[in-house]
């Protein structure tokens, strides 16, 4: 004991001495983070802020939302206040916005309906790719682009945005009705086939010969990336339906959001947007909702960050580009051509599809317009 007792205070007093100093350099790291993370937490702020005010604006218009959303973000990024700017903080929460509000569409819709229209589904997506597309090549040959330019303004006139479209038909409560588990259906194929027609037309303008094997690569891993989920997804889903029952509120949430997250970034490696298969996953979990507990929480998650998607894509839009004539005008007619292409291709099918109901015929056209973005 007598041996050991001068060494044991000179040790315990370098303990402490490490400990305080171990506090103060976590301090003035903590300190110095937050300085660095101000901007971004006021910019938050800001779009949120922003989101909500104008959001509701336009709910009360009878107007949607999500328009006033994107609204927000034209006015408080760089091309009007200047108070906030794209970057990629707002970048990233901005995609889990997406990927939440799909989500949550996909936990609102129940699998078997979506392949209860499987194949007017399909038709629609067909004609909804084939008239924007050949516009767009039409309005490029017209301008005398060269024809891979021209076959690049067509494939832009493909793309949709399936994010609006969902959030449209949500706050309207129509996501049961038959045209919204069309247009659904027709969302998740024309993002298959327009990845494909962008990786093809891609390829023929790097390369300048087209190329079969990677058309069908392409087409063969997002086609199997959404029958793998759907044919092996529902098996094990149910199977673990008993255990999920017997968990917390708290674990049945993280699992909700691991499967979520797992099939976007999953859908990313097949070749398609994370959306989509956050979209599948959501379908998956609809099948256990009425007796595993967690869409609330779900909602609540998407109900704060979807909202951030929409005033980023308002931040990115350049106000500046459109002060020259020739854009203007150009993406005027390119706009006009793309809701032309989309219009025609859902009221083709939906016509016929729907004789005697004209006001839900009409709601159908027009879903299918907006649905280019």
């Amino acid at each position: 004991m007598s041996l050991s007792a001068p060494y044991s205070v000179p040790n315990r007093m370098s303990s402490f001495t490490s400990v305080l100093l171990l506090t103060v350099l976590s301090g003035q790291a903590l300190a110095a983070s937050s300085e660095a993370s101000a901007p971004l937490l006021l910019g938050l702020f800001y779009i949120v802020l922003s989101a909500a005010v104008l959001g509701t604006v336009f709910t009360r218009l009878k107007l949607p939302g999500v328009v006033g959303q994107v609204l927000a973000g034209v006015i408080i990024g760089p091309s009007v206040l200047g108070l906030v700017g794209p970057g990629e903080f707002y970048t990233v929460l901005s995609e889990l916005g997406a990927i939440f509000l799909l989500f949550m569409v996909g936990l609102e819709t129940r699998l078997k309906d979506l392949l209860a229209v499987g194949k007017e589904a399909l038709t629609v997506a067909l004609i909804g790719i084939a008239l924007p597309f050949g516009l767009g090549y039409v309005f490029g040959v017209f301008q005398n682009y060269e024809t891979v330019s021209s076959l690049f303004i067509g494939t832009a006139l493909v793309a949709t945005s399936v994010g609006i479209t969902a959030k449209v038909l949500q706050e309207l409560g129509v996501l049961d009705k038959t045209y919204a588990q069309v247009i659904l259906g027709a969302a998740v194929i024309d993002d298959i086939l327009g990845l494909t027609i962008l990786a093809v037309v891609g390829g023929l303008g790097e390369s300048g010969s087209f190329s079969t094997a990677a058309l069908l690569t392409t087409l063969a891993l997002s086609v199997g990336f959404v029958l793998l989920v759907v044919i092996l997804g529902l098996p094990v889903i149910r199977r673990l339906e008993p255990r999920l029952r017997q968990i917390s509120l708290s674990r049945a949430f993280n699992f909700a959001v691991v499967v979520g997250l797992g099939l976007a970034a999953l859908s990313i490696k097949a070749g398609l947007a994370p959306i989509i298969g956050a979209f599948l996953a959501g379908m998956l979990l609809a099948e256990v909702k009425d007796k595993v507990q967690f869409e609330d929480k779900i909602h609540a998650l998407e109900a704060f960050l979807a909202p951030v998607f929409f005033v980023v894509v308002g931040l990115q839009l350049n106000l500046n580009l459109l002060a020259s004539p020739t854009v203007l005008i150009g993406g005027a007619v390119l706009s006009l051509l793309a809701v032309l292409g989309k219009y025609l291709g859902g009221a083709c099918w939906g016509r016929g599809a729907w004789a005697g109901h004209r006001r839900e015929w009409w709601a159908w056209a027009w879903f299918r317009a907006v649905r280019w973005g």
